[in-house]
């Protein structure tokens, strides 16, 4: 990952700040308020890397276990970046900074369209046809970083290829095909032995 090698001042402030359940609750209620029309995990690696809070390499660590484990995503994803950099009230800030927008705003959208007839007025089913394309653009821009880090790993391309070919083409269910591919990525990337370097025959 490369950086700016001339930072603004105000990046490089940001850059030395230190995470703080504080900072992480700020941090997140500005990563949800961005993710209008969806995308979190893109926004929260931008605000990661951007404070150099994390690198990709550990973004994608924290976005992997967040996907494979049950429950929303971005909530995951929240949660366990918090825990790493604060631990437990890191977690907690994190989780209640990444919800509160989203929960305030659908208590209004309720409310204002609470009586309105069954169904969205057209203008807005318009609009979020074209939010969830936007959407689906800022997914990618998380997904290709952890995409070059899990080629990176041994056996990463064969891995990715095989889940592409068992939840894409074959339509195998997702559960399956994930304990498969991850028994198989623990064995070929299972912690190898170093041999003990050669003795001096001098000594």
């Amino acid at each position: 990952m490369s950086f700016p090698t001339a930072p603004s001042r105000t990046e490089e402030s940001a850059a030395t700040d230190p995470p703080t359940p504080t900072a992480l609750l700020r941090m997140f209620i500005g990563v949800a308020l961005s993710g209008i029309g969806g995308g979190l995990p893109a926004h929260a690696r931008r605000a990661l890397t951007d404070r150099r809070w994390l690198t990709d390499a550990q973004f994608a660590e924290s976005y992997t276990l967040a996907q494979l484990t049950p429950g929303p995503n971005a909530v995951n994803l929240a949660a366990m970046i918090g825990a790493r950099l604060c631990g437990p009230a890191g977690a907690s800030t994190s989780v209640v900074g990444i919800l509160l927008p989203g929960l305030v705003a659908m208590l209004v959208a309720a409310a204002v369209t609470l009586g309105a007839g069954p169904g969205l007025p057209p203008a807005v089913q318009s609009g979020l046809r074209g939010a969830a394309c936007a959407a689906l653009a800022v997914m990618l821009t998380a997904a290709i970083p952890v995409v070059k880090v899990g080629l990176g790993v041994r056996g990463g391309l064969i891995l990715a290829a095989l889940a592409v070919v068992g939840l894409g083409v074959l339509r195998l269910d997702l559960l399956p095909v994930f304990a498969v591919l991850v028994g198989a990525g623990l064995i070929l990337n299972r912690p190898r032995r170093v041999p003990p370097p050669p003795e001096d025959d001098r000594v």
